[in-house]
């Protein structure tokens, strides 16, 4: 029993997908300290009854955590570097209390996605560093950066499930505000410079 007090049993329950990854519906972890915390419940056969959690309420509760970024424009080449550098407080996605992460980057031209990039998976971590830079070639045509924007999607891979968005970034475009319109601004009014940032994962 005392060795019991230290493990959960982690349900999940999915929705059949013929065609893809079965989708989670939400989730429901028991402590067995719970349990089989009383004497009495000893060698006893036991029904329990739990409200299954949705996993975004669980995310919610915990917090989205912050993407570290860096920029840099290049104008004489219509190149935009992308350096994701490493995420910190992530909620904890599995019954381990951690997450295997990796990132997505899109660009964007007029709010349509026309590229897209993807980072390793970093296992068993809250706090990933990926150090992964990348290079994205702005289409002929394009003047500038007034039109394009980058979104971010944090997201959690997972053998089993659908891999789940924990949270997302977006620099540039009409919706950019707060820290990552300074930082956009600051990457569009200084080419070729490298600008890093921290940025805080949204739904």
């Amino acid at each position: 029993i005392i060795c019991l007090q230290k493990i959960s049993l982690h349900f999940i329950v999915l929705s059949f997908d013929r065609y893809s990854r079965d989708a989670m519906i939400g989730e429901v972890i028991c402590s067995l300290s719970s349990i089989f915390g009383s004497e009495n419940m000893k060698n006893q056969p036991i029904s329990l009854c739990r409200e299954i959690c949705p996993r975004s309420l669980k995310i919610q509760s915990q917090g989205r955590g912050e993407l570290l970024v860096s920029l840099c424009w290049q104008p004489a080449t219509n190149r935009l570097t992308v350096v994701v550098l490493k995420a910190r407080n992530l909620p904890k996605m599995d019954v381990t209390g951690l997450a295997d992460p990796y990132v997505k980057i899109y660009l964007l031209y007029n709010s349509q996605r026309i590229a897209k990039k993807k980072t390793h998976t970093k296992k068993r971590t809250l706090h990933p560093v990926f150090n992964e830079s990348f290079v994205f070639e702005i289409p002929n045509g394009i003047d500038g950066l007034g039109n394009i924007s980058l979104e971010f999607l944090l997201l959690d891979w997972d053998r089993v499930t659908k891999n789940e968005v924990i949270g997302r970034v977006e620099l540039g475009g009409q919706k950019c505000e707060g820290t990552a319109l300074i930082h956009w601004n600051e990457v569009c009014s200084s080419p070729r410079r490298q600008i890093a940032d921290w940025h805080k994962l949204t739904e």
